[in-house]
């Protein structure tokens, strides 16, 4: 529930944003560069607009390209450890199964060291 009041809030603030640039800037301008010049003119709001969802989509492609092998990294990583600790739940339940009795134990067989004669 609270991404759908962070969505609002972000909603409406760019609704806000929108109608007051749109408002203010209402200004016809041709965009230079250099020596070229766009053959058109528009107002300054949908220059504002367009650069604004131009750095947007740069920043969402950026954070793909930089975060998809981390976000592959983890999910490799979470099932290597569920899978290891499958395997730690299930070496725990045979020792517990040795422990009370269930199961075989199995004993290692250690020689009595003879006891050591006095010397003189």
């Amino acid at each position: 529930m609270s991404w759908l009041k962070t969505l609002f809030f972000f909603s409406t603030l760019v609704l806000v944003f929108l109608f007051a640039a749109l408002a203010v800037n209402q200004q016809q301008v041709a965009l230079s560069f250099v020596t070229w010049q766009t053959p058109f003119t528009l107002s300054i709001f949908w220059w504002l607009l367009m650069a604004l969802l131009l750095g947007v989509l740069l920043g969402w492609l950026y954070n793909l390209v930089r975060h998809l092998p981390l976000r592959l990294q983890v999910r490799k990583l979470t099932k290597a450890l569920a899978a290891a600790e499958q395997a730690l739940e299930t070496h725990a339940s045979v020792q517990v199964e040795e422990s009370q009795g269930t199961a075989p134990v199995k004993q290692t067989s250690r020689p009595n060291p003879e006891p050591q004669k006095p010397t003189r």
